[in-house]
């Protein structure tokens, strides 16, 4: 169920990016960040990824996706833990069971990237995020200014100058390295290259 991304330190987990609520809106929208998205085109259109992101959704809805996905992030070695590689969260009861495997996960930190503002606000009315985990809320407009009224936020660029923290994985191969400013809470904005 995991992804092991080579880019970052950790694991990570996706859905279909079809599936995005807002990101498919956003993806008919030429300059959006989902414009040209990268996970609905290449090998995410293969039948076996396809065919895994369907296995992935019924898994974030099954009864007891907490505890399976405990028990999975407990296993591995990395502090770190990216949810949504590709996909966001679907509602607020999804959002609620992220929160609940954050809290049941201490030890690890969650960097929880989305677009999805509404779902989020209202999960956080109902549970408050713990420390060890950090939502990024996104700009939706390349070169667009990131999100000030929420507490941590990113921005893809192209032709504007970074805002906040500039992520170095141009310039590493397209990997993290030794970079850890997605899922620190002490960075308020990361501004991601347009790729």
């Amino acid at each position: 169920m995991l992804s092991n991304t080579s880019k970052m330190p950790g694991y990570s987990v996706s859905l279909s990016a079809w599936k995005c609520k807002t990101g498919d809106k956003l993806a008919k929208i030429k300059g959006s960040v989902c414009h040209d998205c990268y996970a609905r085109k290449g090998r995410y259109n293969m039948p076996n990824v396809v065919d895994k992101m369907e296995e992935r959704l019924k898994f974030f809805n099954a009864l007891d996706f907490v505890p399976q996905m405990v028990a999975m992030l407990n296993k591995t070695r990395s502090p770190y833990f990216r949810w949504f590689d590709s996909g966001d969260v679907q509602n607020v009861r999804m959002a609620l069971n992220i929160i609940d495997v954050v809290k049941a996960t201490p030890e690890k930190k969650h960097w929880i990237p989305t677009k999805e503002r509404k779902i989020w606000q209202e999960a956080l009315k109902l549970e408050a995020l713990p420390d060890n985990a950090v939502i990024r809320y996104s700009a939706t407009m390349v070169d667009d200014t990131p999100p000030q009224d929420w507490e941590h936020s990113s921005a893809v660029v192209k032709n504007a100058a970074p805002i906040g923290h500039e992520c170095p994985a141009p310039t590493q191969g397209g990997k993290c390295g030794e970079c850890r400013a997605c899922w620190s809470r002490d960075v308020k904005t990361v501004s991601y290259h347009k790729h």
